[in-house]
């Protein structure tokens, strides 16, 4: 029945709502969740992967191993537990992380929705 009324499955729709309002979020567009006291932004350089001396370079040691897809991007949540990690803040910061540049760029929210709504 979804399939013939062309309405993506639910864990799409989530993951699509989610995202939105993270953007809200990171947008300050949410005034009682600033950005600022959950999200710590990712240190814009040109080296991406920091081993903690050079002489112990190797893959153990690497420090911050991490993509950053858009400029938008926030330090990964370091969760303990299955519970932790399946919650709203780190589970939606990965998806964000993995977004283009030109979504995460979106200038108002109706733009942002159109563009993580674009169903396959």
């Amino acid at each position: 029945m979804l399939k013939s009324m062309k309405i993506p499955p639910l864990q799409e729709r989530r993951k699509a709502n989610r995202l939105i309002f993270f953007f809200k979020v990171v947008e300050g567009l949410v005034p009682a969740m600033p950005s600022q006291d959950f999200l710590t932004p990712v240190r814009q350089s040109k080296r991406r992967i920091t081993p903690k001396h050079f002489k112990d370079f190797k893959a153990n040691n690497i420090v911050e191993q991490y993509s950053v897809k858009n400029s938008k991007c926030f330090t990964p949540i370091q969760c303990k537990t299955q519970l932790y990690r399946n919650s709203f803040f780190p589970k939606t910061l990965i998806e964000w992380t993995n977004l283009d540049e030109s979504v995460v760029r979106a200038d108002t929210v109706d733009t942002f929705r159109s563009t993580v709504l674009q169903w396959d």
